[in-house]
């Protein structure tokens, strides 16, 4: 028993002088950081911690700055593409609406010379608008939304603001069926309004006319306009039908062969007036 309590002493004395001592080292460091602090000047032991912690600080404070560019250029980017799906729309908006106004001032165009040549010509007029065309090339017609019940008859004139359409050739109580100018079933009596010369002048299925039974002894010029003639009582006198746009003389025969440009764009034709002149004649 003596034996065991002889060798505990030795072992507790052994800790204790132990703790002793790191309490004594952890004073001297103590006193050495503060001395060295207080008086703001780097010992030998700053200078060894700061050389070997600065270089990697400096490697902390890129990689911060580098985390913080890529993470500013991220957001930036997404500002970016916010904006160009705002600007996009914009865009869209802007270009549907400059369609709308082109759309709206061509229209507006289009019905001011309607109204114009209502104004001028003094002739009762009905408005109609093409709902469906006949795509055939013998009978080429347009189907428009006025028929009988509007007064509408067979054999009336029908014009745009800028010449001759066609004439009315088949009617129902609603809608009306018209063969347009340049079937060739068509035939007009027309006038070369510089010389006043007659002649008829046919469609040809394509968007010209044919002039015939013009005399080769007849001055006729590429530039010279064609008006009707105003025989029947089917069309008025002088309203516009096209302008000559090639003249071919041959040797044989007694007439010209003439091709007329039509005064009406036939590919863009909406809105129409039917001429109710002289409707007891066409009855």
């Amino acid at each position: 028993m003596r034996k065991k309590s002889s060798r505990k002493r030795p072992s507790r004395f052994r800790a204790f002088r132990l703790i002793i001592l790191i309490g004594l080292l952890l004073t001297m460091g103590l006193i050495f950081l503060v001395s060295t602090l207080g008086n703001q000047e780097f010992g030998p032991l700053h200078k060894m911690i700061f050389e070997s912690v600065g270089p990697v600080q400096k490697v902390v404070a890129r990689s911060s700055d580098y985390v913080r560019s890529l993470k500013k250029e991220y957001l930036d980017l997404l500002r970016v593409r916010e904006e160009n799906t705002r600007l996009w729309s914009e865009l869209q908006e802007c270009r549907a609406a400059l369609y709308k106004s082109r759309e709206a001032m061509a229209t507006n165009a289009m019905l001011r010379r309607l109204l114009d040549f209502k104004r001028n010509s003094g002739f009762p007029t009905v408005a109609a608008t093409i709902i469906g065309k006949d795509p055939s090339l013998w009978f080429r017609s347009v189907i428009i939304d006025r028929g009988s019940g509007d007064g509408v008859v067979k054999g009336m004139a029908v014009v745009t603001g800028d010449g001759i359409v066609g004439q009315v050739f088949n009617v129902a109580p609603g809608y009306a069926k018209v063969l347009l100018a340049i079937a060739p079933s068509s035939a007009i009596d027309v006038l070369l309004q510089k010389s006043r010369v007659r002649g008829i002048l046919k469609g040809t299925g394509s968007l010209t006319y044919r002039l015939e039974y013009i005399l080769k002894t007849v001055d006729v010029a590429e530039g010279d306009r064609v008006v009707t003639a105003g025989y029947g009582g089917l069309f008025p006198t002088g309203l516009p039908v096209g302008v000559v746009s090639r003249v071919i003389r041959k040797r044989r025969g007694m007439f010209q062969e003439i091709e007329v440009r039509p005064a009406v764009d036939f590919l863009t034709l909406e809105d129409l007036l039917v001429i109710e002149q002289e409707r007891r004649t066409l009855e």
